[in-house]
Formats: C-alpha cells, structure tokens, sequence
C-alpha cells in the first residue's frame, strides 16, 4: 500500500487525461495550458563598463543546482551504505542459513539485523535461549523471505529525486515499520505465543543502525510493535476498506492531469458502515485470573442478544478513547505482556458466540526513568513533567500521556519523541529511557 502510493504519486502527473473524457468532466475546460518558459540562461550580455564586464546571476540555475547537489548526496548516502553492508558481509565468518547467509560481527552491541539474503548476529545473541535464537533467525529470514530489501531500495532511490519532501521520507520511515509488522505477524503466527516473543523484543531493543537500508531487530519502534502484537487481527470487512484507495487515486489522477480549472462540486465523501453478523450467544472467558469473568464482560460493553459490530468489539478490545477496554484495563495495571485472542463461533440460529482467551503475564514496575538527547534542559526538570515514577506499576495509559507531556511542553520536537522501554523479566522492573531532540 505504502509503495503503490509512492509509485502512484510518480506516475499519475504523467498520465494525460484523453480530451474527450476532459470534455465529460469538465466541459468548460480550456483547450490547453501553456506555461511560461523557465530560462536557465543568461540574457543577451550588457556592453561592459569602465568597472569590467557585468556578471549575469540566474536563480533558477542556483536553485537547480542546489537540487542535483542534493539528489547527489542522498545518492552517495545509499551508496555508502551498501558499500558498508558489502564490507560486513565480506570481513567477517559467514555460514549458511537455508538460502541466505548468516554473518557473525565481532561487536557484541552490534543488534541484529538482515539485508536481502543476509542475516547478520553479534555474539550476544549466542547467549539466548535456543527457543529465542531461533525466533530471531526466523524474523530476519521473513525479511529476505518477502524481499523487503528490494522495498527499501525502490524507498530509497525516488528518496534520492524527492529528498526535498518530507512525506517521502515519513512513507519510507512507515514501509520499515510495516515491514516489521509483517515479520512479527510471521513468526508469532509460527510459535503460537506472543508474550515470549514481545520479551524477545524488549530484551534486544536498541537504537537504530547507521544504515537505513536494514531491517534492525528491535529498534526505536519497539513500542509500536509490542502494541500491534496485543491488537486482535483486522478482519476482512475493516480490511475492504482500502479499496477505497481506488476512487482517492481516480480524484488525484483527474487532479493532477487537469485541463483545466477543478469542477466546482464537491464530490460525495464515502461513507463506511462497520460489518454486522447478527447477534450476539454465549460470551466466555479463559486464562484470566487480575480481572472476574464478570469484570471482563462488564468491561466489554457487549451482552448477548447485542448486535455483533466487529468495530465496537475491537474499540471494546484494545482501542476506547476513555482507556476503559479491556486492553488499557491490564496494561495500566502493569500487565506489560497482556494479550488477549478473540475466538468467534457461529451458531445455526444465525447468533455468534464469542469465546477470548487471555494471556496475563507477569507484572513489570517501573525501574530507572532516563532522558537522552537533552542538552537545555536539565533531567530531573524533564522527569518531572511526566506521571511515571520510579517503584510504580507499568501503565500503558502514563507511557502515552508521558509522549503527550513531553511534545506538548514547547521544549523539544514533538514528531521525534521516541519511548524505548527495556524491561528485567527476572527481577519484574522495566527501564523507561525517553529519546527527545530539543527545539
């Protein structure tokens, strides 16, 4: 999806709208559009003076060439770091690993990460158990499996001629991110549990590498993913809704190949109405032990005989703007790891029995609050702003509003605030570091 957009927003302005269907849309249309000419050279030169001769000075020749400068240095940047992957790949024991190639760095900070068909581990990652070691393999593999490499690349190359657009450069940062969704999906789809997989995923979190050609294992996105594990899967009327992409891309096509001046009338926004499967059965629960089956279904919203709206279900899940599902409910209650799968079993009287199966996990407290990238403003101020602190159970709810302090202080950037926790499942703590760039 993130690729088709930037593909589409290339190749839409060069696709010309037929005059006859120009006629249809538009018929007040202008025949045609001609622009001024952009002359890049110098006038007819002045008679030189007692001073010496005049120098011509063009803006446009500057501006153009202030643009193939930096067309040149994003493309050097990607260079460079293919170079840096080719250098690693070369240097350093490899073996081999199904149809890729596993690279052993001799830096044990170094996280892991992958390129095409190269895995790359650093000896930490020999001192995780074989369960873990094996999760870690099969997301790298999921990488070089789907060609996610190739994504990045074609990210990159149009980043080289839009680098001046900050919209590439968020859909680029989204497709990495999407990336890693997919991945996770694969591998906790493999080992059935997603709470062992999200300490996999604290338990390596670090920053991101030199090279944005990679797929790091757990960077500064951590956060996200662990979230997107405890969502309940988008089912396939919430996963329709994207074809509403193809009538976007109509309009944006018919806009960006105009005629002439943009038809007056608005077009009807469309509308969406969330699935409905009859009514509800039987409601049960498994695995909880924090909260009562009667808390839980409280907390639901829903009873039987209700309609079954698979939208309201989700909000009731995970995603209630008053942090009153059940999600929020365990979460801010320092359930790090909670998950909960929905099960959905149609009866023959046409009702849909819902059956969720809970994963608690242990709780985490909160252990060391830190701030990284603050030059200004001294820690202790910053640390006082924020409703988390030292001893307290973890909150989904506190980690949020922290984010929320912190762009909202007028300090720092609020679009380059990053939250990476780093939990201690043995001892039940979870350091909190935040990562803010000041304005």
């Amino acid at each position: 999806y993130l690729l088709s957009s930037l593909i589409l927003s290339l190749l839409l302005p060069l696709v010309a709208l037929p005059a006859a269907w120009a006629r249809l849309v538009w018929p007040a249309a202008t025949a045609g559009l001609v622009l001024p000419a952009w002359e890049f050279g110098a006038t007819a030169p002045s008679a030189p003076t007692a001073a010496g001769p005049a120098i011509s000075f063009s803006w446009p020749a500057l501006v153009l060439g202030a643009y193939w400068l930096g067309v040149a240095w994003q493309a050097g940047r990607t260079v460079r770091s293919l170079g840096w992957l080719y250098r690693l790949s070369r240097r350093h024991p490899r073996t081999r690993l199904g149809r890729g190639w596993l690279v052993q760095l001799p830096a044990p900070s170094r996280p892991a990460f992958s390129f095409g068909k190269y895995v790359f581990l650093s000896p930490a990652h020999a001192r995780l158990s074989p369960a873990e070691y094996a999760q870690l393999l099969q997301h790298e593999q999921v990488h070089g499996a789907q060609h996610h490499s190739f994504d990045l690349l074609l990210a990159e190359v149009i980043n080289w001629f839009f680098w001046f657009n900050g919209l590439v450069r968020y859909l680029r940062r989204e497709l990495r991110t999407v990336h890693e969704y997919l991945a996770d999906a694969a591998v906790t789809r493999a080992a059935g549990s997603r709470v062992a997989y999200g300490h996999l995923l604290l338990k390596l979190a670090a920053g991101p590498l030199p090279a944005s050609l990679v797929h790091p294992f757990s960077g500064r996105q951590v956060t996200r993913r662990i979230l997107m594990l405890t969502n309940p899967p988008t089912s396939l009327m919430q996963k329709l809704r994207f074809l509403f992409v193809i009538p976007v891309a109509a309009l944006a096509w018919l806009g960006a190949a105009a005629l002439g001046p943009a038809p007056t009338a608005a077009a009807a926004a469309p509308t969406t109405t969330a699935p409905v499967l009859g009514r509800i059965g039987q409601i049960s629960w498994r695995g909880n032990t924090f909260l009562s089956a009667a808390q839980l279904t409280e907390a639901l919203g829903l009873k039987t005989g209700d309609p079954y709206d698979a939208h309201t279900l989700e909000a009731h899940l995970a995603s209630r703007e008053d942090q009153r599902d059940i999600t929020s409910r365990y979460m801010n209650n320092g359930y790090l790891f909670f998950n909960i799968e929905p099960a959905l079993h149609k009866q023959p009287d046409g009702t849909t029995d819902l059956t969720f199966t809970i994963s608690e996990g242990p709780t985490a407290r909160i252990n060391a609050l830190t701030i990284k990238g603050n030059q200004k403003t001294p820690s202790a101020a910053i640390l006082k702003m924020l409703p988390l602190h030292q001893g307290e159970l973890f909150s989904r709810a506190k980690l949020i509003a922290s984010q929320r302090a912190l762009a909202e202080s007028g300090l720092f950037n609020p679009a380059h605030i990053d939250i990476n926790p780093r939990p201690n499942p043995a001892a039940g703590l979870v350091d909190i570091e935040y990562v803010v760039i000041e304005k």
